[in-house]
């Protein structure tokens, strides 16, 4: 039996999103790949010095290889570097969150007329959109997030470089491996843009049922796919007070289907029956095998797994216990 058609423009949209999210993040790819051109003479000076000491007999440790000239300098560059891919990808983030926010109530006012409300509700205004750009979920400033991404790109670069030396590894290899340390950076700061901009585009899509006057709840809905997260699959169907904040992980691409006074409720295949559908290797695959074995076994159950894991950074979160919290 095909979806409803209120799940059905929720997939498309979805789709589309998707689409959207890959040409941008091509674009700032692209774009970092300015970084590395900017830095590819201190770090192969920096990776031939340190091949220079070690053919000497030195021992190249961590502390001393922080105490170099050539360490330092790169550091500050590729701090400056990445102070003004911050900038950028502040600048590409906030559009995506207009654009997002401008989607999200598109697609709320889409998912009403499906289910035969037409108009006779109140748009929501384009000030109400632009007020979530340049913003995190708490309120802060994204370009101030977008920064915290330079230690972890700083630290996993110089943890790579350890690593390198410890391996043997030349001076070509170790560089490049510099390089892939850096780029955790870029991956941060491309998860930012993907949970930043699903949060406006939701957000846009609460408000606009808010707005509505007909809409009394809502309910999450998840993707029916090998790579959807197994937390949001068994929370798939979940009701939710329309003034409560929708829960969600980084990079979650769960959407809302609004329940409506004096209408039936949106029926679907829920996550968890067509999680009972998957084959067992699929299942084993999307649990993990103890989890598996666990729950074939009738020790623990599909609603044992789930759980609310809180991130100083991106807040409550649904996700899957550990197999040490399942005593397992």
């Amino acid at each position: 039996m095909p979806d409803p058609i209120v799940v059905q423009i929720i997939d498309e949209y979805r789709r589309e999103l998707l689409n959207r999210e890959s040409a941008q993040f091509e674009n700032m790819t692209t774009r970092w790949l300015q970084i590395e051109r900017a830095l590819e003479g201190q770090v192969s000076a920096l990776a031939f010095e340190i091949d220079r000491m070690r053919a000497a007999g030195e021992t190249v440790t961590e502390w001393r290889v922080q105490r170099l000239d050539r360490y330092q300098s790169l550091l500050a560059q590729a701090q400056r570097e990445m102070g003004r891919y911050s900038q950028y990808a502040n600048d590409v983030i906030t559009e995506g969150q207009r654009q997002y926010g401008a989607t999200g109530a598109e697609l709320a006012r889409m998912a009403l007329d499906a289910m035969g409300i037409r108009g006779g509700f109140d748009m929501l205004p384009i000030e109400a959109i632009e007020a979530m750009a340049g913003l995190t979920a708490d309120g802060s400033p994204l370009l101030d997030l977008l920064r915290k991404a330079w230690p972890e790109a700083a630290a996993s670069m110089t943890d790579k470089l350890m690593q390198a030396i410890a391996a043997g590894q030349n001076p070509r290899v170790t560089a490049r491996k510099m390089f892939d340390g850096l780029a955790d950076g870029l991956n941060r700061m491309l998860v930012i843009a993907r949970t930043e901009q699903l949060r406006a585009y939701r957000t846009a899509q609460r408000e606009q049922y808010k707005r509505s006057g007909v809409v009394t709840q809502y309910k999450r809905i998840a993707a029916r796919q090998m790579r959807t997260c197994l937390a949001c699959l068994l929370a798939d169907g979940k009701v939710y007070e329309l003034e409560e904040d929708f829960v969600e992980h980084p990079s979650g691409r769960c959407a809302l289907v609004p329940i409506t006074r004096g209408l039936p409720e949106v029926k679907w295949q829920q996550g968890r029956d067509w999680f009972g559908k998957l084959s067992e290797a699929d299942q084993r695959a999307m649990m993990g095998p103890a989890k598996y074995e666990a729950w074939k076994s009738g020790r623990i159950s599909l609603d044992d797994l789930t759980t609310t894991h809180h991130n100083e950074t991106w807040g409550d979160s649904p996700a899957i216990k550990s197999n040490k919290e399942l005593g397992i």
